[in-house]
């Protein structure tokens, strides 16, 4: 089961008046890391009215330039940014219904996931997170030992012997993937969890699960599936199957495309 709790996000919402440039929403986001501020901002920020005000309050250093650039982005307007004593307090204007956003460049981005590394994983899914945050339609694409992201614990595929031999080495999900670097004799990725756990960064279960009900779509590699021995029984569920047209097609028309 996937808790909610590590954005740690606080919400208070008055009854909209007919008077605009108030703020109307009063967000906590305090305690929560990126991309944890700006996925709160999008999601509170189209609750209230055109040219109403929200008042965000954050701790993320990260936050003052994220939150300027995400203006820049979508079209909202930053009214003032302040900092005292580290409590980062924003108010922003949402955008008149007539007006557009600032950026027009495109308005997709393409992942494709090609590492089974926790730490590869956790940037990958950072950056997909802030892109939906930002309004931009996101697919992410897993092939090869990317696909254990994607596994469920137990496999319930039907297996040849080699498949399951094949099977049996890679991670078994999000919960068993190794670092890419300072393995510390198989107990990196504890350690990891532990950092993340002590510093309030959401876990990548928790990550996975959010870019899910943003809309980002998982695509798997059929090919990588065969040469595996990866049934689609063995994966979490919502997961298109597809192959390299499938990615290109998303691709084609994407103006940002990573490779991790």
């Amino acid at each position: 089961m996937v808790e909610l709790h590590p954005l740690n996000i606080n919400h208070e919402k008055k009854v909209t008046s007919d008077h605009p440039n108030e703020i109307v929403a009063n967000v906590d986001a305090k305690g929560s890391l990126c991309p944890g501020p700006i996925m709160t901002l999008q999601k509170e920020i189209s609750q209230i009215a055109p040219l109403e005000r929200l008042q965000i309050v954050a701790t993320d250093k990260g936050f003052p330039k994220d939150v300027t650039s995400w203006c820049e982005i979508t079209g909202h307007k930053l009214i003032s940014l302040t900092n005292d004593n580290e409590l980062i307090t924003a108010v922003i204007e949402k955008i008149a219904d007539t007006d557009k956003p600032v950026v027009q460049i495109g308005n997709e981005m393409v992942i494709i996931i090609f590492s089974e590394e926790m730490d590869k994983a956790l940037a990958a899914f950072n950056i997909a997170l802030g892109a939906a945050a930002c309004g931009m339609k996101v697919s992410v694409f897993f092939t090869f030992y990317g696909l254990s992201l994607l596994r469920k614990s137990s496999p319930s595929g039907q297996h040849t012997a080699f498949e399951n031999m094949i099977t049996h080495i890679l991670p078994k999900g999000d919960k068993d993937l190794p670092l890419s670097h300072n393995e510390f004799m198989g107990l990196g990725h504890k350690f990891m969890t532990r950092i993340m756990k002590d510093k309030n960064i959401p876990p990548l279960d928790f990550m996975i699960h959010m870019a899910k009900y943003d809309g980002i779509k998982f695509i798997a590699c059929q090919m990588s599936m065969d040469m595996l021995g990866i049934k689609k029984e063995d994966l979490m569920d919502d997961v298109e199957i597809g192959g390299v047209a499938t990615m290109l097609e998303r691709a084609r028309f994407a103006n940002m495309n990573f490779f991790i």
